[in-house]
């Protein structure tokens, strides 16, 4: 009837589809709001705009877990809360930096900076604690980082030569370090194993392993200059990047780990505290993904005594299982790998909603998905519109052919930092991108790159790292060079082991464009059938006439 209403049949699938009634996918707004002098701001979420407060009352524990690629904003993240934590909550930071990322940045809050290589601590050292359990932690270690654990031997060896450094120094091993004794350092336990290593092939083998200890870290771990009751206040940056391996920083790492653990479990019980330590761990890949490793006991137990865990990756796949699944907090930056993807969402088990979320998250936009310590009927993942930063999130981006990278500004800086390029080309650079609002093509970026002395072959593998495929390259570049010649600097990146794939590229060029020699051979046979006759040269003896004839 017309101008009236009137009632319709609809099924409840129709009316499902009909998402008016439905509401949008955020937890409520009193999971999200919280007093701002006991909680962390971070941002708005996306579909209400919902401010979001972190509160470490309202979740399973205070500990934090973040991935995302490089300039995707996750250390522009980390670098916030922590800033935020203290400011509001009182909580101090203590940084294990693997890439030398935040020491400028520490420097510049007014925090102070520990550089390894520079100043070092003894491993031996008991921080107050039994000789007895220090071994145990340094022999865990080593198990962790080393080959140790495929001789039995070798490791009993070990650990009787450490016994004895101890025992000679006049430690009681069972009993907590007293008085002023200074304890041994691992040379006295090389010089132990080499008296040793006459009569055993294993202590030989031993001896050897602790004397490239040694040698390989340059006093780092025997000179104690640095006092580990020190890095618990305040905002501390503990610089491991110029050590020379990944070993060596990992043990650096564990060892002052293992010294932050003994500190958490003699400290007073207090499960409802708010923190007053955030540790933070970035790309420590080689004993974040070790379920022995202490970052795993930390996040277990983490909470009963007001400590906290920054757990940051470019990879989800460099994170235990374990941590995944106690991390009260999860901020999933952007991933660009469909296998990243899966191993986060087969750990957190979200939607498809959020699934699909993921794939187009830009610059410090993040999924979101926290654990209530209550249980809830609400979902409780989201996604963040942005990160509220104290300083101005600037997102770059490099363009061409199919490619549309985008980078957080202050991680790609270090990224060209890492790659090589100094402070001064850096900020050339930034400034490249600035006159050009903010988007450079690939070909201008490889330029520059090169105008600092880094070879194509170096630039293309640098733009590989950031996310460009090899299509991606072929096009972008292509207007820079000729294809051909894109085509082999991106074979030569590649290595010694594909020579043959590039054999074969510069054979078809070679077919396509065939060489002045050969055209001009063929143009001087006569066809089939003809009777002309090719007259004498009237060069001399030695020229090619004379020799073809």
């Amino acid at each position: 009837m017309c101008g009236m209403l009137s009632a319709q049949q609809v099924l409840s699938g129709q009316m499902a589809g009909r998402n008016f009634l439905l509401r949008p996918p955020e937890p409520s707004p009193d999971l999200l709001l919280s007093p701002p002098a006991e909680s962390v701001y971070i941002g708005k979420t996306k579909c209400l705009a919902m401010p979001f407060f972190w509160n470490s009352k309202k979740l399973l524990n205070p500990h934090l877990c973040v991935v995302g690629t490089t300039g995707s904003g996750k250390s522009y993240f980390v670098k916030t809360f922590i800033t935020r934590a203290s400011l509001t909550i009182g909580a101090s930071a203590l940084i294990l930096d693997w890439a030398g990322e935040y020491s400028d940045w520490v420097r510049s809050a007014g925090g102070r900076v520990v550089s390894f290589g520079k100043q070092g601590i003894n491993l031996l050292d008991l921080a107050g604690g039994a000789p007895h359990a220090r071994m145990s932690q340094v022999m865990d270690s080593l198990r962790i980082l080393t080959d140790i654990s495929s001789s039995p031997a070798q490791c009993r060896l070990t650990e009787d030569a450490i016994e004895k450094a101890y025992v000679a120094a006049g430690f009681s091993m069972g009993r907590p370090a007293t008085g002023k004794r200074k304890p041994p350092t691992l040379e006295a336990v090389q010089r132990i194993l080499g008296h040793q290593a006459r009569k055993s092939a294993d202590a030989a083998e031993a001896a050897h392993r602790i004397k490239n200890l040694l040698l390989s870290s340059g006093g780092s771990f025997t000179t104690p200059t640095i006092p580990l009751s020190s890095l618990l206040s305040g905002l501390v940056c503990v610089d491991l990047h110029s050590l020379p391996t990944e070993t060596l920083r990992s043990l650096a790492g564990l060892s002052i780990l293992q010294f932050v653990k003994e500190r958490m479990r003699a400290s007073d019980y207090s499960p409802h505290a708010l923190p007053r330590l955030f540790v933070v761990v970035d790309e420590a890949w080689k004993i974040a993904a070790d379920e022995r490793s202490d970052v795993v006991s930390i996040v277990r137990e983490g909470r009963k005594y007001g400590f906290g865990l920054i757990v940051a990756s470019q990879s989800p796949t460099d994170i235990h299982k374990s941590i995944f699944s106690n991390a009260g907090t999860m901020m999933l930056f952007r991933l660009t790998h469909a296998s990243e993807r899966d191993y986060v969402r087969s750990s957190l088990a979200y939607s498809d909603f959020y699934e699909e979320e993921s794939h187009s998250l830009s610059v410090g936009q993040a999924l979101v998905h926290l654990e209530f310590s209550q249980p809830t009927s609400c979902p409780r993942a989201f996604v963040l519109r942005k990160v509220d930063g104290e300083e101005p999130l600037v997102a770059l981006h490099l363009r061409g052919g199919g490619m549309n990278l985008e980078f957080e500004r202050g991680e790609i800086s270090s990224r060209l930092l890492s790659f090589g390029l100094t402070d001064k080309q850096v900020s050339h650079l930034l400034s490249d991108f600035e006159r050009h609002s903010f988007s450079l093509e690939a070909s201008q970026f490889a330029s520059a790159l090169e105008r600092f002395g880094h070879s194509r072959a170096s630039a293309i593998s640098l733009l590989r790292e950031l996310g460009a495929s090899e299509r991606d390259l072929l096009s972008a570049l292509s207007s820079h060079g000729s294809k051909s010649s894109v085509a082999v600097a991106v074979l030569e990146e590649r290595g010694a082991g594909r020579q043959g794939s590039k054999r074969r590229l510069a054979g078809q060029i070679r077919a396509r464009k065939p060489s002045k020699a050969r055209t001009a051979a063929r143009q001087a046979k006569p066809r089939k059938g003809s009777s002309r006759r090719k007259k004498p040269s009237k060069r001399g003896k030695g020229s090619a006439g004379a020799r073809r004839r």
